[in-house]
């Protein structure tokens, strides 16, 4: 598939990475020589629970090599095995091993597995849901962060530094990098507060900083540059839709995005057309049903794609309608899954695709490789390590992560012009609650206004819920007339509900409207 970007980035060829036919592939990932780590399994392989096989090769299929075959026991409560290299082109962390190649990964001629363990008891806390969900390592093959999923509280971030002992690998200098309070009481009113520490993803800058899945300005999931060295949280993406991770190239001018903006039935976008004020404080349990619904849905059944989408960074961070280019396929049999990964050129860059409805069979998924190639792009110097801080201005310590807990909300924003908004929260993003905000004249720059309401009603084991009847007026107009109904997420595939409610009227129902744009919810996929 030959794509080409008249607006910027030139021709971008799409090829499938051929594999051996003795190989059925799990995932694969560029390291840092420029090499493919593959994971997969061989016709000779047992049929063992835990085993896998490692390969290194080239991206034109050649070259495949084995360097590690055998079981890598997942542990209770992580979240599978990942396969992130090191940039000493030695070792590959797993996440709860690391696998330590002699003299080198792609040469490899003995592999040894070493475990690693996790601080501050997280992994043994019954709060725990998952000790990581996320994983990554500095480009100093010193530093990891990773995500740990809560019952109470939803996810946490941390950062800490690999320390090698004789027969395992711990983690020292652990910092807290995740937001405890969104909405902090001050002065008789709510005064919102940076929200940090989703999803880690990877680290930039040097290593000083990581991109990760956030929210800033939007309603939905975006992504974000978390600084290490000061209080900055950048917004990579902007589009109403759900955007999530973004992998950036070793020069760090492009990335690569997964996100649902190329698929007008699932994008999500209703909900974020509109630009809420604290869009994304105000409705924190809606991010969820809607993962549920255009990345797993999508996935598993559902028509749509979740891109990627190849960006230029710089215009996605300062141009709010800039979609980049959609590299999915285009007859959507395959979806994007993860990890994407870039060549250390910054010319190509590989992810993994899954064929959608396979999930549900008892044989593994199939998946493919997937490579673009930009065949006009002229990168810059990569950017050089940097060293990643171990003292970090906002990191929370041990205590601050035991006194996470569900953060149950009321009071008022004021708007900074005039007006204000009522907002009343209970609950968290994992147990389920409940969220309600009124706006009453709200304005921050006292030329557009906010009035009218939303609510929403979550929980894995009951309907998700999101209603708002709210008007934008002055310099600024739009509406959102909208009602929202997920099927349960601990019940099956999330599906949006149209049936009939008790009112003869569809469950999900309505519209957005900005800017001469409107979605409505109608036109998206049950």
């Amino acid at each position: 598939m030959l794509l080409n970007d008249l607006n910027g980035l030139g021709r971008i060829e799409v090829t499938t990475i051929p594999m051996p036919d003795s190989v059925t592939v799990l995932t694969a990932a560029y390291t840092y020589s420029g090499s493919v780590l593959v994971t997969c399994r061989r016709k000779e392989d047992p049929d063992e629970a835990d085993y896998y096989t490692l390969a290194v090769m080239n991206d034109d299929g050649t070259g495949f090599h084995v360097i590690f075959s055998g079981q890598i026991p997942q542990k209770k409560g992580a979240n599978g095995i990942r396969f992130m290299p090191f940039a000493d082109k030695t070792r590959v962390l797993l996440g709860d091993y690391v696998l330590e190649c002699s003299p080198d990964i792609d040469s490899c001629m003995k592999a040894s597995l070493i475990p690693l363990e996790y601080p501050w008891g997280i992994a043994e806390d019954p709060k725990t849901m998952a000790h990581w969900s996320e994983i990554i390592i500095a480009p100093d093959n010193q530093h990891i962060s990773w995500t740990s999923l809560r019952s109470d509280n939803g996810a946490a971030a941390f950062t800490g530094k690999l320390v090698r002992k004789e027969d395992r690998y711990i983690i020292e200098k652990t910092n807290l990098i995740s937001s405890g309070c969104f909405l902090k009481e001050e002065g008789g009113y709510l005064i919102p507060q940076p929200i940090r520490g989703g999803e880690v993803k990877q680290f930039v800058r040097g290593g000083t900083a990581i991109s990760s899945v956030g929210a800033k300005e939007g309603s939905l999931a975006d992504s974000v540059i978390q600084d290490l060295l000061s209080e900055e949280v950048a917004q990579i993406t902007h589009t109403p839709g759900y955007d999530e991770t973004t992998m950036l190239s070793p020069d760090e001018r492009l990335g690569l995005v997964m996100s649902a903006r190329g698929s007008k039935g699932t994008s999500c976008a209703v909900f974020g057309l509109l630009p809420k004020p604290y869009g994304a404080y105000t409705s924190p349990g809606l991010i969820m049903p809607v993962y549920m619904y255009c990345v797993a849905g999508v996935r598993a059944f559902r028509r749509g794609n979740i891109g990627p989408i190849l960006i230029d960074i710089n215009r996605s961070m300062e141009e709010r309608d800039y979609m980049g280019v959609n590299l999915c396929d285009p007859e959507e049999k395959w979806v994007y899954c993860s990890p994407m990964s870039w060549h250390p050129d910054s010319k190509r860059v590989m992810w993994p695709e899954i064929l959608r409805e396979s999930l549900s069979d008892e044989k593994p998924a199939p998946i493919r490789i997937r490579m673009a190639r930009l065949l006009d792009y002229v990168p810059a110097d990569t950017v050089p390590a940097a060293g990643t801080p171990d003292i970090i201005p906002y990191a929370g310590t041990y205590e601050d992560y035991k006194a996470l807990s569900n953060q149950e909300v009321t009071g008022r924003i004021q708007g900074k012009s005039c007006g204000y908004m009522e907002v009343s929260q209970k609950g968290s993003s994992m147990a389920g609650g409940s969220a309600e905000t009124v706006y009453v004249n709200f304005s921050d720059d006292g030329k557009t206004f906010w009035n009218g309401k939303e609510e929403l009603t979550y929980g894995y084991q009951k309907e998700t819920v999101y209603r708002a009847d709210l008007e934008l007026s002055g310099r600024e107009q739009g509406e959102m007339k909208l009602q929202a109904v997920f099927s349960a997420m601990g019940q099956g595939p999330v599906r949006l509900l149209f049936d009939p409610d008790e009112n003869g009227k569809p469950k999900s129902r309505g519209y957005s409207s900005y800017r001469g744009i409107t979605w409505k919810i109608e036109d998206m996929e049950k």
